[in-house]
């Protein structure tokens, strides 16, 4: 492309191994765009724009920037963002020669056989098969007591106590990286499986993995001891009489998380389901993981809202925090989410300390929480790993690594430009117009807000209906007794968004209901509706959008 063409806010197609000296540097305007930013970051500059590519990125994708209040304020089109995003992949290459040596490296971390290469549990053959199976087997016939019994380790999540609970805050999937790599430790230690890895279970994937059917993985029964201890998991679902896990067929599960969960394949166009890979493409932590800009989760489209949902679908036992460690199936599961995460990372060059934390500021968050002395501690894992939350941000130190197709740089977004607006304006929580018609603000933002989520009992959901009909579905993942975690009291109040289009509530004739249930059913196979007035009275606030 010329000169000419970079300087234009609309590309043809997405350039895929962009570098500064051939192509960025001309990315900014130097009429306009230079001049413009002059005294708060020098786009001219190499040194400067590399250094604040994450935040740059992250104006650039919701079109914040160039400034709409200037003379110029045409915003760059997906595919001059996403041109911008492949050379922050890349590392921000200055020249050819750099980025040459960051592909080298990559694929040399491809072939390192040094490193655990996880694979797709569909893709786990021959003797690594039996290998895993041995290795399941082996923790699972371990005396209850041993610290690498199935048995302890699942009991980690939360029962039997002390319970730790990492979940709906920043440290989630870094505490569960730390946790899997545990579990995969105990693995690796029954003879004649030292180099047994953990697959991941990717759940985009209709290909119900065979093996979950198969001995060791097709159940697990808790001791009695436990039964007796914790007798309210039989009595509320979550465990057989006998202890045994619960867990929906493979029909059953698949038709449950298309509900939910849409991609290129099911329901594409279908915006009130959450989108894997339009998540992977948000540009910042926050909102990849379901965090304001303060660090305060609201259930929204996030890889934790996803995460909660299939929990839910795939069973009574992974439904319930109390006991889902106890569910073979939840290693493999969660292990995809650490999948996810690094396929985050890598695609937004976030691998490392530094850059993880330069993107976590860009929206404004602190970053306290990664290496803050006493901040970053990961109760048990600091203590059994010696990990501490900046030690988990880069996967392959760790000595892991997945094995996957490469990312796809060139790959448009699979979700409208309309779903990439309205995700901004939800974001921004604000309009840049001073001027205009209720005709013109075409979607709702619905807030269910304040829910106390320590006054239910388990994980629940919050449906919305507009004119009688359900719209939305969120969920809340959860333990049985929330109060006894110290992180749940601190985030005792949980919010809810639901986004839809503005003539859905006109068709409804402006008729919404709000209902939030247990996830899990009563004796006569009902799911209890939770009053309002028992949980805090949350209110529901709603607002036209862009």
């Amino acid at each position: 492309m010329t000169k000419a063409e970079l300087n234009n806010p609309d590309f043809p197609s997405i350039i895929a191994e962009p570098v500064w000296d051939n192509e960025v540097q001309w990315f900014f305007r130097e009429d306009y765009d230079v001049p413009h930013m002059k005294g708060i970051i020098d786009l001219a500059s190499y040194q400067e724009v590399s250094s604040l590519s994450a935040k740059i990125y992250y104006y650039v994708y919701y079109k914040m920037m160039p400034a709409p209040w200037g003379p110029k304020p045409t915003p760059w089109n997906e595919n001059k963002a996403f041109s911008f995003r492949n050379w922050l992949t890349h590392g921000c290459p200055k020249d050819q020669a750099a980025l040459d040596a960051f592909k080298k490296n990559q694929a040399a971390i491809a072939e390192d056989t040094s490193l655990r290469q996880r694979k797709n549990i569909n893709d786990v053959q021959g003797i690594e098969r039996e290998n895993l199976i041995k290795a399941f087997q082996g923790i699972m016939d371990l005396d209850n007591s041993d610290p690498n019994s199935f048995y302890q380790l699942g009991g980690i999540h939360w029962y039997p106590a002390p319970t730790y609970c990492e979940h709906h805050i920043h440290p989630f999937l870094a505490w569960h990286r730390a946790y899997i790599l545990q579990f995969e430790n105990a693995l690796r230690a029954i003879p004649g499986c030292e180099d047994v890895t953990l697959p991941y279970w990717d759940i985009s994937d209709d290909r119900y993995p065979e093996i979950f059917s198969e001995a060791p993985f097709a159940t697990y029964k808790v001791p009695q001891e436990f039964i007796n201890q914790y007798p309210q998991e039989v009595k509320n679902g979550s465990l057989k009489a006998d202890g045994s896990i619960i867990r929906n067929d493979a029909a059953t599960y698949n038709e449950e998380k298309w509900k939910y969960l849409r991609d290129a394949s099911h329901d594409p166009t279908n915006t009130n389901k959450v989108y894997l890979d339009k998540i992977i493409q948000f540009p910042t932590w926050n909102a990849f993981n379901g965090l304001t800009n303060k660090g305060v989760y609201v259930a929204s489209e996030s890889l934790m809202h996803a995460h909660d949902m299939i929990h839910n679908c795939n069973g009574a036992t992974t439904a319930n925090q109390d006991v889902t460690g106890f569910e073979p199936v939840f290693w493999l599961f969660h292990a995809n989410w650490d999948r996810l995460m690094w396929q985050w990372q890598k695609l937004h060059h976030t691998t490392n300390v530094d850059d993880f934390k330069k993107n976590v500021k860009a929206c404004g968050d602190t970053t306290d929480w990664i290496d803050g002395v006493g901040l970053n501690i990961m109760d048990p894992f600091t203590e059994t790993l010696g990990l501490t939350v900046d030690q988990t941000i880069d996967l392959n130190k760790m000595g892991v690594n997945y094995v996957e197709l490469p990312l796809p740089l060139t790959k448009p977004e699979n979700f409208s430009a309309e779903e990439v607006s309205l995700h901004r304006n939800a974001n921004k929580g604000q309009s840049s117009k001073n001027e205009f018609t209720l005709s013109n603000l075409s979607y709702v933002s619905l807030r269910v807000k304040d829910v106390n989520r320590l006054k239910i009992p388990g994980s629940f959901t919050v449906s919305l209906y507009l004119g009688g009909k359900l719209l939305q579905t969120r969920f809340f993942f959860q333990a049985t007794e929330p109060g006894n975690c110290a992180n749940c009291v601190k985030q005792a109040l949980v919010s809810f968004d639901f986004e839809f289009e503005n003539e859905r509530l006109q068709k409804a004739e402006g008729k919404v209901k709000v209902e939030i249930q247990l996830s899990r059913a009563d004796d006569e196979g009902n799911r209890p509706v939770i009053p309002f007035k028992e949980i805090g009275n949350p209110t529901i606030n709603i607002r036209l959008i862009h």
